[in-house]
């Protein structure tokens, strides 16, 4: 039996008239739901139909993880729209699948949540969308990369330092994370900026985070999180085949125990929390269909009323 819920999943695309990125809008809608296509993958929503009444409605903003696309939560976007939350995924310049020409640099650690706050900037601007946001109620969302972009929304000081160090004894066992380890240089500039080798990007107007599998939990230490006090969730995969657990999501469960919720999905592998995969997904990048042993529409319902929970208990104070 269909769960009832209380509005229609409005979306629009390219919400801004000159995009500094693509930027995805899911939201309670008081249009019918009709036959969409997120990536080659179905589903159903009221393409650029008005707002329901009954706002303004909490905000959440989404960071995909690395070579993604602003699509990639769709799935989570719906369910949380047609629970009256406005739902915004940018697709970061530079680390996306038509480009990742900065995938897992500096360069992105550094602009990823500059992009996240300009885009926040732009849509509390926008005069057709900016009445409906509750500017009190904004929480970030991430999976992977993403979820280290949101933890440094919070306040996490992302030490480059550590990521060095980690790198200079573990490039050849952890590829992913040390592909592009900053260098000294790198290290230099950031010292000369804030006297130390971090990546500070707090915003005081997120009021809560999502973290899904996140990432470079080498560059998290106590005194970089030290000043993070806003409600967290973080949600680990099971198995995850990408990430080293030690260093990533059992580091971040080291160092926020007691702060921060922690749930770890069954048979959620580091992909589980993409879309279903279509079949040209399914014969051309096979390890992005990989789960373990749960269907991933089962993962995907098991996500979404975690975070559908967690995000009505923080906003019902």
């Amino acid at each position: 039996m269909e769960e009832k819920t209380a509005y229609h999943a409005g979306f629009r695309d390219r919400v801004f008239d000159k995009d500094p990125f693509p930027l995805a809008l899911w939201y309670p809608a008081r249009g019918k739901e009709t036959p969409v296509r997120h990536m080659g993958v179905a589903s159903t929503a009221a393409r650029n139909a008005g707002f329901a009444p009954g706002g303004p409605f909490p905000l959440v903003l989404i960071s995909h993880g690395s070579e993604g696309h602003r699509f990639v939560h769709f799935w989570l976007a719906e369910y949380l729209a047609r629970r009256g939350y406005i739902v915004a995924a940018l697709q970061h310049n530079g680390d996306n699948y038509l480009d990742a020409a900065d995938a897992r640099s500096l360069a992105i650690i550094e602009r990823r949540p500059l992009e996240m706050k300009q885009a926040l900037d732009l849509l509390l601007a926008q005069d057709d969308i900016a009445p409906h946001i509750d500017a009190t109620r904004i929480c970030a969302l991430g999976h992977s990369a993403g979820g280290a972009t949101v933890f440094k929304l919070a306040g996490w000081q992302f030490d480059a330092g550590e990521w060095q160090r980690y790198c200079a004894a573990n490039r050849d066992s952890d590829r992913v994370i040390c592909e592009f380890v900053p260098d000294q240089t790198d290290l230099d500039r950031l010292r000369g900026r804030y006297g130390v080798p971090i990546v500070p990007a707090r915003d005081e107007r997120i009021s809560a985070i999502i973290a899904i599998a996140p990432a470079f939990g080498v560059a998290a230490t106590r005194a970089g999180f030290e000043n993070v006090d806003i409600p967290m969730l973080v949600i680990e995969a099971e198995t995850d085949e990408v990430l080293l657990h030690d260093v990533n999501a059992a580091r971040f469960r080291q160092l926020l125990q007691g702060r921060a919720g922690f749930v770890r999905i069954k048979g959620a592998g580091h992909y589980s929390f993409l879309p279903p995969c279509t079949e040209y997904i399914a014969q051309n990048f096979p390890h992005l269909c990989r789960d373990f042993g749960r269907e991933r529409p089962h993962i995907h319902h098991s996500v979404q009323q975690l975070v559908a929970h967690f995000l009505d208990r923080v906003h019902a104070g």
